[in-house]
């Protein structure tokens, strides 16, 4: 039996420095303004750097969990640079044992200029490049690929030993049609743009970067409506934002998906108007037999973009969708209310594959003449427990401005509010439902949104 960690054999040691590692937030950061492995705030250290120094045979278990995965930051200036450099030359022992590494130039870029080849951010990463054998992710957080002189960093990435190793950067340069001379002939394979915004780079050079072979992991089409660019397949896509997609066929989008299997996450953009696509189809087929419309939630602060929809398994789903009930109810039958609600939420996906849905229920024709506020509450206490944010349409205004108008004389303060009784609802149904803590909203009779 052993009676002390020196009992324990390399595995099972290396097993509990490693769960130390787990409890950080976030990788290593290398602050030239303070001692390495230290917040900088509360100067506490690293849980594993600590253990690194009770003994040899710790700090060789030790080192390379702690030196796994490391960020650097420049606050600014080159001296702070080259004081990052000698410090590396002094501990070339620890280079390969890096895995994941990120260095943020922005601030460092603001101060000493651009990226030429010959500077002090390119011959960091070549240095890096060539000493860090064991590196097999890069990322560059603040730094556009397609800027400046990008050439002789990529000739060091594909020198590297790794056939893993990757260097990501945030997006594709604005200024990249300037600059795509400066990329010809040279294999893109080991590099991963994080966005493609199509503003900053057409489709024909996106057709160009692919053949040489970038990695894209996310496309933002902005409301760009024309769908040529689903021709193309993009390795590495994860999420695309700004989904048109009208003008393509059912299979045609089932193609483009199976052509890209890390696909997870699509927003459609808001002139997306196209029932011929697989999510509305397994909606529709889910809310069989009642017919209904799906609009698109108002996002004031984000007017292009519109509902989104999810992967869960081998199937797509609405995670965000506004959905408008049109079918005949007749007056007063809260029954065929209640059951519509039911199968909306049966319809979405069920947490907790999907913990952040966001869904807008309305009407065509006029419940709120009859359902009162209680019978809603109920409703959707009952069905829609999964909900992280809520948007409830115009007949909730009706319902409430009609039980108002029971309690109140007209042109009372009260009847001043664009929904008369709203706060008295949402503290009654946060009371009812207190798992609902996203973002409520109801819409007046003039349209508007109010938050609760």
């Amino acid at each position: 039996m052993a009676t002390s960690l020196e009992d324990l054999p390399d595995e099972l040691l290396h097993t509990i420095i490693e769960s130390l590692d787990r409890y950080q937030k976030c990788r290593i950061e290398l602050q030239m303004s303070c001692k390495p492995f230290r917040d900088p705030d509360l100067s506490r250290p690293h849980p594993v750097d600590s253990v690194s120094l009770v003994n040899r045979r710790l700090r060789r278990l030790s080192l390379p969990i702690l030196f796994g995965k490391v960020s650097i930051y420049y606050a600014n200036g080159v001296k702070r640079f080259q004081r990052l450099m000698e410090a590396l030359k002094h501990n070339m022992h620890l280079m390969p044992l890096i895995r994941e590494l990120s260095i943020d130039f922005k601030v460092f870029r603001q101060s000493c200029g651009r990226i030429t080849g010959e500077d002090p951010v390119t011959l960091l990463l070549i240095d890096v490049l060539s000493r860090c054998t064991g590196l097999e992710h890069l990322d560059l957080p603040e730094t556009d690929f397609g800027i400046d002189n990008l050439r002789p960093i990529l000739g060091a990435l594909n020198n590297h030993p790794s056939d893993n190793i990757r260097l990501q950067f945030v997006s594709i340069e604005r200024r990249f049609s300037e600059l795509t001379n400066t990329l010809q002939s040279i294999s893109l394979s080991r590099v991963i743009c994080r966005i493609w915004k199509w503003r900053h780079c057409s489709d024909q050079e996106m057709k160009t970067l692919l053949a040489q072979g970038l990695s894209i992991w996310s496309i933002r089409r902005d409301g760009y409506i024309d769908d040529s660019w689903m021709d193309m397949t993009y390795p590495g896509l994860t999420k695309i934002n700004g989904w048109n997609g009208n003008e393509r066929s059912l299979q045609s989008t089932i193609d483009f998906l199976l052509r890209h299997p890390l696909l997870e996450k699509i927003g459609l953009g808001r002139t997306h108007e196209c029932d011929m696509t697989p999510w509305h189809v397994a909606f529709s087929s889910k809310m069989y037999p009642y017919s209904f419309e799906i609009a698109n939630r108002d996002c004031p602060n984000n007017p292009i973009e519109g509902n989104w929809v999810v992967k869960i398994g081998e199937e797509w789903l609405y995670e965000e969708v506004k959905v408008i009930f049109q079918d005949d109810i007749s007056h007063g039958d809260v029954e065929t209310v209640e059951t519509m609600v039911r199968r909306l939420s049966k319809a979405l996906p069920q947490s907790p594959d999907c913990p952040w849905l966001s869904v807008g229920i309305d009407f065509s024709l006029p419940v709120g003449e009859y359902l009162t506020s209680d019978d809603l509450i109920g409703i959707l206490t009952r069905n829609m427990s999964d909900i992280e944010n809520l948007d409830l349409g115009k007949f909730l205004s009706d319902i409430l401005t009609r039980e108002c108008s029971r309690i109140h004389e007209p042109g009372s303060t009260v009847q001043e509010h664009p929904i008369p009784g709203l706060k008295s609802f949402s503290k009654r149904l946060k009371r009812a439902w207190p798992s609902l803590r996203g973002r409520t909203r109801a819409q007046a009779p003039q349209g508007e949104w109010i938050d609760w």
